[in-house]
């Protein structure tokens, strides 16, 4: 799914694009990194699910493109800051 088309998605979709898990996703948001908001579902008691700005997916990104570099093996490796 393309982040490009202006649709908040879900911190699934969110791991997905970012290759990551969805609890990764959640520290994310918790620290700032990710703008996100809480979704309820009307209804349903303690069922929400957090809703990702793609703006900020993209943000990401390019910032772990910025720090991560290719081994000639095929692994990533993260820079050190």
């Amino acid at each position: 799914m393309s982040t490009r088309n202006g649709r908040w998605v879900s911190a699934q979709v969110a791991a997905g694009i970012l290759d990551t898990t969805s609890a990764e996703v959640c520290r994310l948001l918790s620290i700032g990194r990710l703008a996100g908001t809480k979704f309820k579902q009307p209804g349903r008691a303690g069922k929400a699910q957090w809703l990702v700005n793609p703006k900020s997916i993209e943000k990401e990104r390019r910032l772990r493109a910025r720090y991560t570099v290719m081994t000639p093996r095929g692994k990533r490796i993260a820079l050190p800051r």
